[in-house]
């Protein structure tokens, strides 16, 4: 029900008449709850009523929040034994972790944590596929509400993103920037080594002058351009999509060693296998 004189409207989940308190979104809803459920598991409501009652507040009792409607209605839906629990969504948890802080509902962590940490395919899914600048939102929020979980898979993003995109001011001020140079340098050295080997680059290193490097009874046609070319290129993004993408613009016509793409297919699952991987934060 919407009231035309102050355009508030009733929550669908929590109507009039489901609590006899009365808590009002910053969007203009308004979320009938039970106040001593509200108390139970907020020390922060508790002492709000506590404080009214004893100075003979409104009945019944109305509290304006800060917060948005759908932040509330996730808490309340998380706190009430009788609804589900709503559906997580990495775009939520900042404000979701801000209101568990602000309100003292430490119990909403420990839920976004098992969240986080459970067999949960579409959140691994959603998890792989951030933009750099998702993924420094999300570490950001992850070293703020103590959530390492989410630290380790915003930095799994960073490890391998571009390099203009993560020497940016809001980055670099954050106490996870060392670590994760770190973490692109040992990367970074990952990527050149399997690459090297795999192009034999430490033995045409050898006659890069030459132009025509022999190894064995392969011959290599200007592979020293394209490997080092590569290289650079996974100094800047390392990442298995960058070797590909570089790959293909400098070597694929190159006659080079017969077996390569049986050892292109390793590389790949070897590529795999580490992007995949959660990097283990540092001790506080």
């Amino acid at each position: 029900m919407t009231d035309p004189q102050t355009d508030l409207r009733d929550s669908e989940d929590f109507p009039v008449g489901y609590g006899d308190i009365q808590l009002i979104s910053s969007d203009r809803v308004i979320f009938h709850f039970h106040q001593w459920l509200l108390m139970y598991m907020s020390p922060v409501f508790k002492d709000m009523f506590t404080i009214g009652n004893a100075n003979g507040g409104n009945n019944p009792p109305s509290v304006t929040l800060s917060e948005e409607s759908q932040t509330i209605s996730m808490v309340l839906r998380f706190i009430d034994p009788m609804k589900d629990n709503p559906a997580l969504e990495f775009i939520i948890l900042r404000q979701l972790l801000e209101a568990a802080r602000k309100y003292q509902f430490g119990k909403i962590n420990d839920w976004v944590t098992s969240w986080l940490n459970g067999n949960d395919p579409a959140m691994e899914a959603t998890a792989t596929q951030f933009n750099t600048s998702q993924a420094i939102e999300l570490l950001e929020v992850g070293m703020t509400f103590d959530v390492p979980r989410l630290s380790q898979l915003a930095l799994r993003v960073l490890i391998k993103a571009p390099a203009q995109e993560v020497f940016v001011p809001q980055l670099a001020r954050s106490e996870m920037f060392q670590y994760l140079m770190e973490l692109r340098a040992k990367r970074i050295n990952w990527f050149r080594r399997r690459l090297k080997k795999l192009l034999g680059v430490g033995a045409a290193n050898q006659s890069i002058h030459a132009g025509n490097v022999t190894m064995g009874n392969v011959t290599y046609i200007g592979i020293c351009t394209g490997a080092i070319e590569l290289m650079h290129a996974i100094g800047v993004e390392p990442s298995y999509t960058c070797c590909m993408r570089n790959w293909s613009n400098h070597l694929d016509n190159i006659d080079y060693i017969h077996n390569i793409e049986s050892n292109k297919k390793e590389f790949k699952e070897l590529c795999e296998s580490i992007e995949a991987e959660l990097p283990v934060l540092p001790r506080q």
